[in-house]
């Protein structure tokens, strides 16, 4: 498996968008968090003890800037700026059905096994490099903001990076999948923004309306309600589903993504 990465590598090293989209990532995720960290924190500074209802409203909002909510805070906002490697993905593998690189692999002795297990190597490189990036962020934050680190619980919630590379992962698996099915760049890259952005929000107002359950087994929902919005206040949110039922249900459908993905390469025609 790492000789297959190895060939990846050297297939992007020299790609300027590649490094464009993926250095995108390390700048925004980090300045971005580190800044509203630092206007919330003044803003959340300024309402303490200014009136009682000041009080309960910074009780309800805690902060998640400060140990241990920044693992939170941290992983929501990885999932945010994530969208730009599942571009940077579906642009990968896309330009080598355009290329007719994938092709070449094969008549230069790959399966057709190896080439997804090499696009998968690349897959867990984005996972695990992005991952250490939310970790970092975290652990900067909570080191920057907590008033008090000698009475802090610094690693009690840092479970939520665990819960961001899940999310990373089925991310780009579904990338994995438009990709390999429209083929065509611009196409694949505008039906994953769709379905991320728009399809999968309606079908989750749809299925739980009146506070049903259903929308949080959707695939990428199943994830996304493992790393819920910090700063909506925990009494309103309507999720009872476990922890683990999640992480059930986003195993499951990571296994059928990567089935299909073997199955349909298996059959398919590389010519087209």
């Amino acid at each position: 498996m790492l000789q297959l990465f190895k060939t990846e590598w050297l297939k992007i090293k020299s790609y300027r968008t590649f490094w464009i989209l993926f250095g995108s990532f390390f700048i925004f995720l980090p300045s971005m968090f580190l800044l509203t960290a630092h206007q919330f924190m003044r803003q959340f500074e300024q309402i303490a003890g200014k009136s009682i209802e000041a009080a309960v409203l910074k009780r309800m909002f805690s902060s998640p800037f400060v140990f241990p909510n920044t693992w939170h805070g941290a992983a929501w906002f990885g999932g945010m700026f994530f969208v730009i490697i599942g571009m940077l993905f579906i642009l990968l593998i896309t330009n080598e059905v355009q290329y007719r690189t994938h092709r070449q692999n094969i008549i230069d002795g790959w399966s057709r096994m190896d080439y997804i297990k090499a696009k998968l190597t690349l897959l867990v490189f984005f996972v695990i490099s992005t991952t250490i990036m939310v970790f970092l962020c975290g652990l900067i934050c909570g080191l920057l903001f907590t008033p008090d680190l000698s009475s802090a619980a610094i690693f009690e919630n840092v479970h939520y990076v665990g819960y961001y590379a899940i999310m990373a992962t089925l991310y780009l698996l579904v990338a994995f999948l438009v990709a390999i099915l429209v083929k065509r760049t611009g196409l694949a890259i505008v039906l994953y923004f769709g379905y991320v952005f728009v399809i999968d929000n309606l079908l989750w107002l749809a299925l739980t309306f009146r506070k049903g359950q259903a929308g949080y087994f959707l695939p990428l929902e199943s994830t996304d309600s493992l790393v819920p919005n910090p700063f909506k206040p925990a009494v309103i949110e309507l999720r009872t589903v476990s922890d683990l039922s999640l992480l059930i249900t986003a195993a499951i459908y990571g296994f059928i993504i990567i089935y299909g993905i073997f199955r349909y390469y298996q059959r398919t025609d590389l010519k087209t």
